[in-house]
């Protein structure tokens, strides 16, 4: 696990972003190295929902800006140091695991609420891929020193970055000590970053089991009200991001599944394309993704998201009546015993003996020329 000092605008890891993160779960794609076929760039199940626009004067910043740090802050955590011969992108579990948060800031709506919490860990021998999402209304979220966060949890976040010296190192410490993972990176990403990406692979396609209809959400400023049928559909980058957002038609909890979904959906289409595609995503991820993750490994993330077995990965997000704790009403807690149990199953530490990057099979020696 390699803790950072500081959170870098780096390009490399917008890899990481659409592979293994957005509040969507790329979802399909195929395991291991077998060739990808490309989605099909328009889609025959109709017309698209309509777009979504900001507020007249309003438009998606790249990145919230990094708040104030109070007079006094907490002491900065330690970071821990990458045991001998472990590899410094898995960790001493062997897994490559990444914290993945969606940003809701607008100028309008100050603050740094991450409403998408998600944690997706890929296991880079077998492709075996897990993720898990936070709920953002969760609420008395285990702090480290022993200590609850008693608000919700989507404010966790901005209360680190303003009362730590180093809020993500906090933020991952914080996730990773409530749920019982080693968590390997931090991707911060915002509206416009979600759009951006999802524009430079041309679209993402997702398969609904339902349809979706949330009469609330004001897609303008004279257009109330998305939706989405049944079946297949390709998303532009506008829809996408309403598909991560919209939650009054289901819930919290529905819209937690759609943004696994969505993030799933991103990883395949960039499977898809193949490298080529990653100078653009570089260039989009350098100003619109924060990320703690090292710069000069890219080509090795690329690789392990490459692995990852998504059409068989395990998915959940830790709701009410699977994993919570009543409070009240419609207020929960997390059940840390029920949680650390669906951990234990699908983030298991990397088999002993298993080994990533894969030693290159050696060619075949020529037989000598037979004895006269």
């Amino acid at each position: 696990m390699r803790p950072a000092s500081r959170v870098l605008a780096v390009g490399g890891v917008v890899v990481v972003a659409l592979a293994v993160g957005l509040g969507a779960i790329l979802a399909g794609g195929l395991p291991g190295n077998g060739p990808v076929a490309v989605l099909p760039d328009e889609t025959p199940d109709g017309p698209e929902p309509t777009p979504m626009s900001f507020a007249p004067g309003e438009t998606p910043p790249a990145l919230p800006p990094e708040p104030s740090l109070a007079p006094s802050l907490d002491p900065e955590p330690s970071p821990t140091a990458t045991p001998a011969g472990a590899e410094r992108l898995l960790g001493t579990d062997g897994r490559f695991t990444v914290l993945l948060l969606g940003s809701d800031f607008r100028p309008s709506h100050p603050g740094n609420r991450t409403d998408a919490i998600m944690v997706v860990s890929v296991d880079p021998v077998s492709g075996k891929t897990a993720a898990v999402s936070i709920p953002r209304d969760l609420l008395n979220f285990p702090l480290p020193n022993g200590t609850v966060y008693a608000a919700k949890v989507n404010a966790l976040y901005q209360h680190l970055l303003s009362s730590t010296k180093n809020g993500n190192a906090a933020m991952k410490q914080a996730v990773a000590g409530a749920l019982g993972v080693e968590i390997d990176g931090l991707v911060l990403i915002g509206f416009d970053g979600v759009q951006r990406l999802v524009s430079a692979v041309k679209g993402v396609t997702v398969t609904m089991d339902e349809s979706y209809y949330d009469p609330y959400y004001w897609v303008n400023g004279h257009t109330q009200g998305w939706g989405i049928s049944a079946g297949t559909h390709k998303l532009n980058a506008a829809n996408a991001l309403i598909f991560a957002r919209s939650r009054k038609g289901d819930s919290d909890y529905g819209r937690a599944a759609r943004q696994q979904q969505l993030v799933m959906a991103a990883l395949e289409k960039v499977r898809a394309k193949g490298p080529a595609i990653l100078p653009d995503l570089l260039q989009i991820a350098a100003k619109t993704v924060r990320t703690d993750l090292p710069r000069d490994r890219v080509a090795d993330i690329y690789d392990i998201a490459s692995r990852a077995n998504l059409a068989k990965a395990k998915r959940t997000v830790l709701g009410p009546v699977r994993f919570g704790v009543l409070l009240g009403k419609s207020a929960y807690q997390l059940d840390l015993k029920k949680v650390h149990t669906w951990i234990d199953t699908n983030f298991p530490p990397v088999k002993t003996g298993a080994t990533w990057p894969p030693a290159p099979t050696a060619s075949p020696v020529p037989s000598g020329s037979p004895t006269p």
